[in-house]
């Protein structure tokens, strides 16, 4: 319903937006078990048994440079034109 308002429908999906995100993060450097967190992905194993840190401030930092990141680039497809007279 949401996609659909915004003009995205048949073009993007939640998951889709999930996948960019991932990349991005990954490909920015930021620490895999932050992004996982982030995206609510279950560890398996051990590690999923025994780790239980949320990273929460971590998690908080790293989306708060996507939500500028995501603004930025926003900002740098708006076109100006100039006013007719």
């Amino acid at each position: 319903m949401v996609l659909r308002r915004m003009g995205f429908e048949g073009r993007q999906t939640p998951h889709g937006f999930r996948h960019i995100a991932s990349t991005l993060l990954n490909n920015c450097g930021f620490d895999e078990r932050h992004i996982e967190a982030a995206l609510a992905h279950v560890k398996d194993g051990v590690a999923g048994v025994y780790n239980k840190a949320q990273y929460l401030q971590d998690r908080a930092n790293m989306m708060q440079w996507y939500a500028d990141h995501l603004e930025e680039i926003a900002d740098q497809s708006i076109i100006q034109f100039k006013k007719v007279k």
